[in-house]
C-alpha cells in the first residue's frame, strides 16, 4: 500500500530591528548593526520535518553599539527586547501566524505562534534566556534577552546582563546575538502560506 504524503506548510519568518535613538538622555547613542531586515522560508513537505520539527541556527545576528556621553553617565545603560508581529490589525487572531493562502478545503486550524521558538546565544551568555529555546503564545508577549532598568553591569565582564557603553567591535562576545529558531507545527493545521515577524528593539533605559 502506497502512503502519500499531501499536506504542505511554508512558513515565512521576517526578523527586523529597531532602535529607538531619540531623546537619549543617559546615553550618547545605542545601535544595531546593520540595522537590516532579515527573512527566513521554511518549508514543511515531508513526514520528517513534520515530526521532528526544523531548527535553523544563526538566522539571524544582532549587533549592539552603545556609546556613552562626552563626559561619561554612569547611568548609561541599556535594554533589548523581541516582539512578534502578525498582522493582527487585519484580523489575525492574536495567537496565530498570518495566513497568505492556504491550499485544499481543510477544517483544521492555522497555526499558532507557539510553533515559532526562538533562542538567543552568545560566547559569553550574556542574556538569562541564552542557549534556551523560548515561545510567544500571543502577539502581546515580550522576550527579554537583556531586561529593562536593570543595574548597570559593565562591559568586559563577560557576564549575565552586560548592559553599560561598550560595542560588538571592542566586546565581540557580550555585545553580538546569535539568533536561531525552530518550528515544530505537528500534523494539525491546515496545509497553507504563513507569515511572522519577529522584532528585536534596542532602547536606551531612562
Amino acid at each position: 500500500m502506497n502512503i502519500k504524503f499531501k499536506s504542505f506548510l511554508l512558513f515565512l519568518i521576517g526578523a527586523f530591528f529597531a532602535t529607538k535613538t531619540n531623546s537619549q538622555v543617559h546615553c550618547g547613542s545605542v545601535a544595531i548593526v546593520p540595522n537590516s531586515s532579515v527573512n527566513q522560508v521554511v518549508v514543511f513537505d515531508d513526514f520528517t520535518k513534520y515530526n521532528s520539527g526544523v531548527t535553523i541556527n544563526s538566522v539571524a545576528r544582532i549587533r549592539v553599539t552603545v556609546e556613552d556621553q562626552t563626559v561619561p553617565d554612569p547611568l548609561c545603560s541599556w535594554s533589548l527586547r523581541m516582539f512578534i508581529e502578525n498582522n493582527s490589525g487585519a484580523g489575525t487572531p492574536v495567537d496565530e501566524w498570518e495566513e497568505l493562502t492556504t491550499y485544499g478545503s481543510g477544517s483544521g486550524n492555522n497555526p499558532q505562534i507557539s510553533a515559532l521558538q526562538i533562542r538567543v546565544r552568545n560566547a559569553c551568555a550574556t542574556s538569562p534566556a541564552d542557549n534556551t529555546f523560548q515561545s510567544f503564545n500571543t502577539t502581546a508577549d515580550i522576550l527579554d534577552i537583556i531586561a529593562q532598568m536593570l543595574p548597570v553591569t559593565p562591559a568586559g565582564s563577560c557576564t549575565q546582563n552586560v548592559n553599560g557603553p561598550g560595542s560588538y567591535l571592542t566586546n565581540y562576545d557580550e555585545f553580538s546575538f546569535d539568533i536561531d529558531i525552530r518550528i515544530n507545527p505537528g500534523f494539525q493545521y491546515n496545509p497553507g502560506i504563513f507569515n511572522l515577524n519577529i522584532r528585536f528593539r534596542l532602547e536606551e533605559n531612562l
